[in-house]
């Protein structure tokens, strides 16, 4: 099955196809699939580079605003939010 279809479920045996996925969201989906890591069944080799050679700038990007909105979220709910940092929607508050 495709990563696109994969996605959302949860398979006792997960054999996986690495050769022609296409960045990290689709390693992550195929590899997640099963319910152990025993499960997880890699049929043949793969570039093993696309796995270990670091994230592109867009995703560090991401990850840091993700964590600033964590943060916002966390004092927002502590009530400790400061009135200038205004907004529901994260293209306000970043």
């Amino acid at each position: 099955i495709t990563d696109y279809t994969a996605q959302g479920r949860s398979r006792p045996k997960n054999p996986v196809d690495l050769t022609n996925c296409k960045d990290h969201r689709a390693y992550y989906v195929a590899l997640s699939r099963a319910t152990t890591a025993d499960g997880t069944i890699i049929l043949q080799d793969f570039n093993t580079t696309k796995l270990t050679c670091g994230m592109t700038g867009h995703l560090r990007q991401e990850l840091r605003e993700l964590e600033i909105l964590d943060e916002i979220t966390t004092l927002r709910v502590e009530g400790k939010l400061p009135v200038s940092v205004a907004g529901i929607y994260r293209r306000h508050l970043l």
